[in-house]
């Protein structure tokens, strides 16, 4: 007779699901990347439980490449990407506070959940426009490439999850 294993589920925590309290679900794998553990390293948490894993370069490639694809990065920080990147190594759902990181995963069709807020409604793409002559770029840069001015994130589109 065949055993049928149940697969267990992973999620990647980013800080302030840590922070927050969240307590995960049994029989769950909960994994954070470096970034996260260093971020938290001050508070007292017990880590017993958690795997500290680094994503792939492979993997943090494709998760700059989504920020950039919704106009999310540069806003995410080094380790908002490597929660994200973490979540494509190892298939998993990320638990994270953080809109921006949420509407990457929803891009890549990673599932995600909240700790305290409620998930995003809307799959957004964002481009930036200059404050200055007003133009806008799908890409981000330093200044406007035209003018010089200052560029500020502005929504594109969104789509109902």
């Amino acid at each position: 007779m065949m055993m049928q294993c149940s697969a267990v589920e992973r999620l990647v925590l980013d800080s302030s699901a840590l922070i927050e309290g969240f307590v995960p679900p049994a029989n769950y794998e909960i994994y954070i990347p470096p970034g996260v553990a260093e971020e938290v390293r001050d508070k007292s948490l017990d880590f017993t439980l958690l795997k500290i894993v680094s994503p792939s370069r492979y993997n943090t490639k494709l998760a700059v490449k989504a920020a950039k694809e919704t106009g999310d990065f540069p806003s995410l920080s080094n380790v908002d990407i490597e929660v994200i990147a973490l979540a494509i190594q190892l298939n998993a759902k990320i638990v994270t506070d953080d809109y921006a990181i949420q509407n990457v995963a929803s891009h890549l069709g990673l599932d995600f959940e909240g700790v305290h807020q409620e998930k995003i409604k809307e799959k957004r793409k964002w481009k930036w426009r200059c404050t200055s002559c007003g133009r806008y770029f799908n890409h981000y840069y330093e200044q406007c490439p035209v003018c010089g001015g200052e560029l500020k994130r502005v929504k594109s589109s969104g789509k109902k999850l």
